[in-house]
């Protein structure tokens, strides 16, 4: 899911058509999407994860995700 988010913010015309939304049509407005990006640490290693891995490579701890 949040892979497929990344991509979508990374779309020229979804930030075109999300920009005409928000300043109400006005032409030549560009919205600032903040793109946060989430850092996942496994927590008994503390190794530095992808964010897409189940478990820890490192020690295999399973990586729990939190919504």
């Amino acid at each position: 899911m949040q892979q497929r988010m990344q991509e979508i913010q990374k779309n020229e015309s979804f930030a075109d058509a999300f920009s005409k939304i928000v300043s109400g049509g006005k032409s030549g407005y560009r919205a600032v999407i903040e793109k946060k990006q989430i850092i996942i640490i496994c927590p008994t290693c503390q190794k530095i994860l992808e964010g897409m891995e189940k478990f820890c490579p490192e020690c295999g701890t399973k990586i729990e995700r939190q919504k």
